[in-house]
């Protein structure tokens, strides 16, 4: 005599289609007797639409409408209906919410990989708005991050490069070289470097670059003004890092350049965008019903790609 394991009844998908909110345990263990974390995920009312074209009138029509519906791992279901009535005493239609107990084991398996593809689909969705956000992103990121990047690497490399000019060894030329050089320091440490974030635009961030300017440090104020004279020789050039002198103040080179991307930030671009275009494996039937919602007619950017036929078990 051969005995069969039954099977343990708990639900791995709740679909609601009121709040448009669906909920299904994990593709790869629907079949697996054990407890399962279930994910929830949002559709709009144009995914709704294409479920309901897709499930039997037997669910659904524009008079009994289907609201809700939940599948458990034992095959048995759960149905919450409102069918429209007419009072012949009030003569007024009005609406009466019911459990629908009709529904073979087959029809209710029809619905539940509909609800599953509609989940897919809602996925797929989300992670299309995701590569497209992504892409805007990595654009802003290359024409405006880049700037700010580059700026920071600027003014890292203006004050590592000069450290060795306040060394405790390193001996004046001049008198009063070593405190020019500790006062230029102070001040590009000092200096702000705008963050795109704080801006409203872009264009507003692009502009206080194009503003940011830093003070020339004291061998290139000794070449504009040697022996600390205006060219006629004689009277004296302004003081070191006089504010109101504009010669002494220069707006970096602040062109794009992948010279100066911050591989971190890159790395973190490149993870998420793996991680939303990884590809998906499901059964064919589901596959044959996401592909029959025809959901680029309303996501264009919808990818089709992302989920693979899984192979079949010999």
């Amino acid at each position: 005599m051969t005995s069969t394991t039954p099977k343990i009844k708990r639900p791995i998908l709740q679909v609601d289609l009121v709040n448009n909110t669906i909920l299904t345990a994990p593709i790869d263990q629907v079949d697996i007797n054990v407890d399962a974390a279930m994910t929830r995920t949002k559709f709009s009312d144009e995914l709704k639409a294409k479920f309901y074209e897709q499930i039997d009138s037997f669910w659904h029509t524009d008079e009994d409408l289907l609201l809700f519906f939940a599948y458990n791992s034992d095959d048995t279901f759960y149905a919450q209906r409102n069918r429209q009535k007419y009072d012949f005493a009030s003569e007024s239609s009005y609406w009466n919410e019911y459990q629908f107990k009709g529904g073979t084991v087959e029809q209710a398996k029809a619905v539940y990989n509909t609800a599953l593809a509609l989940f897919i689909a809602a996925a797929g969705v989300k992670t299309a708005a995701t590569l497209k956000k992504l892409d805007g992103v990595e654009k802003e990121y290359s024409f405006f991050d880049a700037k700010w990047l580059k700026r920071l690497r600027e003014k890292r490399m203006m004050l590592s490069a000069s450290d060795w000019h306040v060394l405790p060894d390193v001996e004046d030329s001049y008198e009063g070289e070593k405190q020019r050089w500790m006062d230029w320091r102070a001040k590009v440490r000092a200096i702000g470097i705008p963050n795109p974030k704080d801006f409203p635009s872009p264009l507003d961030f692009a502009k206080s670059l194009y503003q940011q300017v830093f003070p020339i440090d004291p061998k290139n104020y000794l070449k504009l003004y040697p022996d600390g004279k205006l060219e006629d020789g004689v009277t004296d050039a302004p003081a070191f890092m006089d504010a109101d002198d504009a010669s002494q103040w220069t707006n970096y080179d602040d062109d794009a350049s992948s010279d100066f991307l911050d591989s971190r930030m890159l790395s973190q671009l490149i993870y998420a965008r793996s991680r939303v275009t990884s590809t998906k494996l499901i059964k064919k039937e589901i596959l044959d019903i996401i592909k029959e919602m025809k959901v680029t007619e309303i996501y264009p950017d919808f990818d089709y790609e992302l989920f693979k036929e899984e192979e079949e078990e010999d």
